[in-house]
């Protein structure tokens, strides 16, 4: 049986869910360095979630 997480769009998907939800957060409620940070943490989720995943599902 297939894993969801061989499937690239679900991998990014996922990846790309939780750093709308830290950008949300970020402008609303967080100001100065945190601010700066959950972005930074925002383009983690983007950029590195998916490599995890990917390795999850190997």
């Amino acid at each position: 049986m297939a894993s969801a997480l061989q499937s690239p769009l679900v991998r990014y998907g996922m990846g790309a869910s939780s750093a709308v939800v830290l950008f949300v957060i970020a402008f609303t409620f967080a100001e100065g360095i945190v601010q700066t940070m959950l972005f930074v943490l925002a383009v983690v989720e983007l950029l590195i979630v998916p490599q995890f995943l990917k390795a999850a599902a190997e």
